[in-house]
Parts: C-alpha cells; sequence; structure tokens
C-alpha cells in the first residue's frame, strides 16, 4: 500500500508543481513557515534521495529537512521535478507496509501535499488519499490520552475512536480531514478548541493533538 500510495502522490505533487506561477512558487506555506513552496518541494525530493541513499543521520531532525532545501535551493521546480522523477522508482522500493506505524516518505508526501493546497488556497487532497493514514495518527493521541477521562472522538463518516479511561466522557464531532491535520500538528489550539466538544475540552485534550507539538498559529482551512 505505501509504495503505491507514495507513487501516486509523488505524481499528483509533481502536476501541480507543474502549474505554478513564478508568484505562486514563492508563496510561504503556514505549515511550514520556513519555507516557500520551492523550498518545500525541494525537501520532498530530499526525502526521496536521502531514502535511497540511506542517508538518515537525523532524521525528521529541522537540520536534516533543512539540509535538503540548503542542497537545492538553486535547482528550479522543473530540476525539481526532474530529479523526484528519475529517482521515484528507486524510492518508492524503500517502503514496506512494516513502516506504515512509522516516518515514512508516503505520509510525509500526504501531508506536505495538504500543506501545499492550504498555501495555495486549493480544495483539500481527496479523502481517498489521507484516509489510511488517520487511525495510524489516532494511535498517537491515544498514547497521549491514555491516562486522561475518556474522549470519544466521532468524525464525519461515523468513524470513532475511544481515548482515555475512566468517567466523565467527552465527546468530540470533528470532520476526519481536519482531525487529520490537528494530528499532524497543523491546526492551532484555538482551531482545535472551535470544534464540536460535549462538554468543553480540558487543557490536556487539546494539548494532546500533534506528533510534532502544539500549534499556536491558526492555519487556512480548505474547502472540502
Amino acid at each position: 500500500m505505501l509504495e503505491t500510495t507514495y507513487r501516486a502522490a509523488r505524481a499528483r505533487v509533481s502536476e501541480l508543481a507543474a502549474t505554478l506561477s513564478d508568484e505562486q512558487r514563492r508563496v510561504q506555506v503556514p505549515a511550514t513557515p520556513r519555507w516557500t513552496v520551492h523550498e518545500l518541494l525541494a525537501h520532498l525530493v530530499g526525502c526521496a534521495s536521502d531514502a535511497i541513499s540511506g542517508r538518515l543521520d537525523g532524521v525528521t531532525s529541522d537540520q536534516w529537512t533543512a539540509r535538503h532545501v540548503r542542497e537545492r535551493r538553486s535547482n528550479s521546480i522543473e530540476e525539481l521535478m526532474g530529479e523526484w522523477d528519475r529517482i521515484g522508482a528507486a524510492a518508492d522500493a524503500t517502503l514496506s507496509d512494516e513502516q506504515l506505524y512509522g516516518p515514512n516518505l508516503a505520509i510525509d508526501t500526504i501531508c506536505h501535499e495538504s500543506d501545499l493546497h492550504e498555501a495555495l488556497g486549493l480544495p483539500r487532497v481527496d479523502r481517498e488519499h489521507w484516509q489510511p493514514f488517520l487511525d495510524v495518527t489516532m494511535l498517537y493521541l491515544g498514547r497521549q490520552l491514555r491516562r486522561g477521562t475518556t474522549l470519544l472522538i466521532v468524525d464525519d463518516q461515523d468513524q470513532q475512536w475511544s481515548c482515555g479511561s475512566g468517567e466523565p466522557m467527552t465527546l468530540l464531532r470533528v470532520d476526519g480531514y481536519e482531525l487529520l491535520r490537528a494530528n499532524l500538528s497543523r491546526r492551532s489550539l484555538n482551531q482545535i478548541g472551535d470544534w464540536e466538544w460535549t462538554p468543553a475540552p480540558t487543557e490536556e485534550m487539546l494539548h494532546g493533538f500533534g506528533v510534532f507539538g502544539t500549534r499556536v498559529d491558526d492555519q487556512p482551512v480548505p474547502a472540502r
């Protein structure tokens, strides 16, 4: 699954990149505020290159991702997409379904694809592309809240997850896309707090979201 998911995401991002104007390429990406659209694409290509070469010292750290941008900053987007296309098959082959529950190229690309859509004011990525990763990220939230009171989460497809234990119980009804984005540290505390909670959430619940830490800056929410 991961190999085909990554291949399809790579194709969608490459297709989007080919349509960008010079102005769009320079747009700052709110989810990754230190990067422009151009620099985010450089990171995606750098991830693939490092996966193939085994250059994984400091993987997922700020220093590791910054190197991707630094090494490719002078490359045009056409050159970046050309490199990604050349190494794509080899990058696909590094993925196995055993990696589903850990960092991998597929979920990184799906996450950043949505970052790009939100930065450029585009509609959200179709559910079929990100749905497999919702359950995965919910495992993290479950671990974060395991010692708290019960939180029952119901998404727009009536999928349910129960976090925590004991009474009382808090009910959260939330769109699945927004839930995933919060789990990936793409929604602020204020945005999470504005969801449909009954009763109001505890601070522990609000701060439980975000595999990359708590976020305080509001993020653009795309149209469905």
